[in-house]
């Protein structure tokens, strides 16, 4: 028997996902392969999928997480190389990694060196992938500045660190001080609360009203739309989330007026099978910045299962900074 967090229908994480006694998995298909699963990051699509609210909609019954660590402990044919090997994944949907196991493709799993421990690995898949290819597809080069929204969530603190790497000027907001002051301490020049400031008034003032290069914006709503006030010339704002709600239409006529570029990623849904080489290089960077400590994946606390549904009603409140792991096997490991 296995253990794994289910919803049986839509609604809010606290009132759907209970966890389940379910029988064993059937073996890997081909090119399949099954994880003991370590750890699970959390994260507000887990949120938006019990809600039935993410663009990829499962019929429940339906497990969320979408990127683990684990231990391959069966594998099917054309995968048998990866067999007792550590790695890190993001399982296909319905059956997310939120259980004592989880079958995957083997075209998603990722080898995780013993330098970056499960913990640590478990934070990287979805927010450091999605914050990288933001920066990448943005173009932010050494010397530009960008403005991070959310900056003290998964995404936000990622995009920090990974632009002050890139050797960018990077500015946040978040809610409340203590979210501002964590934003500092991961490499933020400025930090705006955007409770009690204005973040535009402030972006151009500390830009002496130039704008900035880039716009990473995982809030949407009206954040998204303001955003545009902000932007230099030829300005990139890359939409990466809506955890504020739906932003509103794009006006083709305002990106002419401003020479701006409007960039969206959704990075679970289609990077790890249509550009597998660049995730896999982008994985092999992250790790080695992890080892060195230029990255920090900013893990709040870890979690056991029966305890996933009260974090996610924290996260899904915005009470949360950085990432809540999901600790789910105890086990000895390398």
């Amino acid at each position: 028997m296995i253990r794994r967090l289910v919803a049986e229908r839509t609604g809010e994480p606290a009132d759907v996902l209970s966890v389940a006694e379910l029988p064993d998995d059937p073996p890997p298909g081909p090119g399949e392969v099954r994880l003991a699963v370590r750890t699970v990051g959390l994260n507000f699509l887990d949120v938006l999928l019990c809600r039935g609210e993410y663009p990829v909609r499962p019929d429940p019954p339906m497990t969320p997480g979408v990127e683990a660590a684990g231990r391959v402990v069966a594998t099917g044919a054309g995968a048998e190389q990866l067999l007792g090997q550590e790695v890190v994944a993001c399982p296909t949907l319905p059956r997310g990694a939120l259980g004592t196991t989880v079958t995957v493709d083997a075209a998603v799993v990722v080898p995780r060196p013993y330098t970056v421990d499960p913990v640590t690995a478990a934070a990287l898949p979805v927010t450091y992938q999605t914050a990288w290819f933001a920066l990448e597809r943005a173009g932010l080069t050494a010397g530009q500045t960008v403005l991070v929204h959310a900056g003290a969530g998964g995404v936000g603190i990622a995009a920090i660190q990974l632009a002050v790497a890139r050797g960018a000027r990077v500015f946040a907001t978040a809610g409340g001080p203590a979210k501002t002051a964590i934003c500092r301490d991961h490499g933020a020049a400025l930090a705006v609360d955007y409770a009690s400031e204005d973040f535009v008034a402030a972006v151009l003032k500390a830009t002496d009203g130039r704008g900035v290069d880039v716009v990473v914006d995982p809030v949407g709503g009206d954040v998204f739309a303001r955003s545009w006030e902000c932007l230099a010339f030829e300005g990139r704002l890359v939409a990466v989330g809506t955890a504020g709600g739906a932003p509103p239409p794009a006006d083709p006529v305002r990106l002419m007026a401003a020479n701006a570029t409007l960039i969206g990623l959704s990075w679970g849904s289609r990077y790890p099978w249509q550009r597998a080489s660049a995730v896999e290089a982008a994985y092999q960077e992250l790790f080695d910045m992890c080892a060195s400590g230029a990255v920090r994946p900013p893990v709040s606390r870890v979690v056991p299962l029966d305890e996933v549904p009260a974090a996610l009603t924290e996260l899904a409140a915005r009470r949360t900074t950085g990432k809540i792991i999901v600790r789910i096997d105890e086990g000895e490991e390398p």
